[in-house]
């Protein structure tokens, strides 16, 4: 059974090696994505002038925000707006250019009513092109716009991730009585497997978390555009889907009395006719891996009358599970010292498949050695 299992342990590892040094390598980088936005494009991502007065400024009117960037971008429509009230990141705002289905993203200072970059592509700057590498492989498109060969690569690669994880445990099953034993004296192939099984049984309970969680984002990515858009054309914006008299800070304000004590993070604009407007937000509770988006409020695009209201601390515990899984797969739930963890052993995979390619090939030439000369 065991030399079964290490068997299947070596060929998935070979057979997803490159696809896992990739995710390994873009998803460490990204878990501080954020900060290297900041780093990268201090002007645009970051609200520096209001992080050093420290003052406590109040957003302005969302009517009036909409307002500057539909006078200013009239040939895109709105789709969705990220809001941050820290008063040190800037908004993230995504547009969809008229005419087509291609979301462009700016970046916009909600306090000063201030645009602060032009329109993108959503892989233009160098973090996101990296989070498209990352679960795409920036294999999606090809053939036909419902083209999703990289998800399913993904979706591929998150299972075989599962999979080693699992099977590495069952393989050095007592491995918890040599978790700081590291022959360094001795060949090439037992450091190697000393490295190997304490980097796999150090870092086992992320390395299951990103796999099962990578699972779900790459299942349900490919099955949202497979077999819910597979027969539909993508839409093709040419004007706003909702009803030009709506008043948006109404309805934020109004989220904010449907839910108790509800912060907006997020509002989708309907991009598409069955979309109607949604308020995400989060709400204070005892579960500490809930995400930002764990609550929602909606209304409807025509009338901008409420519709329903979802309390994410009251959901069930497969939605609440579910709704985990960002958190737990970006390692943002416990701030700085969660993410350190994440990137660390985030790392793990290409470290791992480093180690385990030395153990193949040491194997492999010995067993090639021992073959009688023909």
């Amino acid at each position: 059974m065991r030399k079964t299992l290490f068997k299947l342990h070596s060929y998935f590892s070979l057979l997803a090696l490159i696809p896992l040094v990739i995710v390994s390598i873009t998803g460490s980088i990204l878990v501080f994505k954020t900060e290297i936005d900041q780093l990268l494009m201090p002007e645009v991502a970051a609200l520096q002038h209001h992080q050093s007065s420290g003052a406590k400024l109040n957003r302005q009117n969302h009517n009036v925000l909409q307002q500057t960037i539909e006078d200013r971008f009239p040939n895109f429509v709105l789709g969705s707006w990220e809001l941050f009230d820290d008063g040190k990141e800037a908004d993230r705002v995504y547009l969809i250019k008229k005419g087509s289905d291609k979301w462009h993203k700016i970046y916009f200072d909600p306090f000063a009513n201030k645009i602060l970059s032009e329109p993108v592509s959503l892989t233009s700057n160098v973090t996101d092109w990296l989070l498209t590498l990352h679960y795409t492989f920036l294999l999606n498109g090809i053939g036909d716009e419902h083209g999703q060969l990289g998800t399913l690569i993904g979706l591929i690669t998150a299972i075989i991730l599962t999979f080693l994880g699992v099977s590495g445990l069952i393989i050095h099953r007592k491995f918890w009585l040599h978790l700081f034993k590291l022959r360094v004296n001795k060949s090439l192939r037992i450091v190697s497997g000393d490295i190997h099984r304490l980097l796999g049984a150090w870092s086992s309970p992320v390395i299951l978390i990103l796999g099962i969680t990578g699972i779900y984002f790459n299942a349900m990515g490919y099955f949202h555009e497979v077999f819910e858009h597979g027969e539909e054309e993508h839409y093709h914006a040419s004007e706003a889907l909702y009803a030009q008299h709506i008043d948006f800070q109404s309805l934020l304000d109004d989220s904010q009395l449907q839910l108790e004590k509800f912060t907006p993070s997020y509002l989708l604009y309907p991009y598409e006719p069955k979309v109607n407007i949604m308020v995400f937000g989060h709400q204070p509770g005892i579960n500490p891996f809930a995400s930002q988006y764990s609550s929602t409020v909606s209304y409807d695009r025509n009338s901008g009358e409420f519709l329903a209201a979802t309390d994410g601390r009251n959901a069930t515990a497969t939605t609440q599970l579910v709704d985990s899984f960002r958190e737990l797969h970006f390692g943002s739930f416990a701030g700085l010292t969660s993410k350190i963890v994440w990137c660390t052993l985030g790392l793990s995979p290409f470290l791992l498949a480093i180690t385990g390619l030395c153990i193949w090939i040491i194997r492999h030439r010995k067993s090639s050695q021992r073959k009688p000369a023909q």
